[in-house]
């Protein structure tokens, strides 16, 4: 039997490696948007209403900082990021309305678990 040479194994392993890497982050979807809070939650959650995506609750978990940050009415810029691994169902998307759940990968903030990276108030005045 003939021996397989380690630079073959080491390049399968490092071709493998990154596929495996490209589809993963293939599926990473970044996410800003401006959100306001109608109800927090005592899990340091928060629940509210997207600027331009009709009347439907979203509900983000937030850091313990970020949480005590939010007050409930004000409007916020959210920076998010989600892997789009599930997907919302046919029936479900068809009663979403607004722009903001046209981009299909917007949907996936429904059903898919949330990071924030940032949530920062929007001042009225210049």
């Amino acid at each position: 039997m003939r021996k397989i040479p380690i630079f073959t194994i080491i390049a399968v392993l490092l071709i493998g490696g990154g596929y495996f890497y490209y589809q993963h982050m293939d599926s990473k979807v970044d996410i800003t948007f401006n959100f306001t809070p109608t109800k927090k939650a005592a899990d340091y959650t928060v629940s509210g209403t997207i600027d331009g995506a009709g009347d439907e609750v979203v509900t983000l978990p937030l850091s313990k900082e970020m949480w005590k940050t939010v007050k409930k009415g004000n409007h916020y810029n959210v920076e998010a990021t989600f892997y789009n691994k599930n997907k919302v169902s046919k029936e479900a998307s068809q009663k979403l309305k607004g722009p903001f759940w046209e981009n299909e990968a917007n949907q996936g903030l429904l059903v898919n678990d949330i990071k924030v990276a940032n949530i920062e108030a929007i001042t009225a005045g210049f």
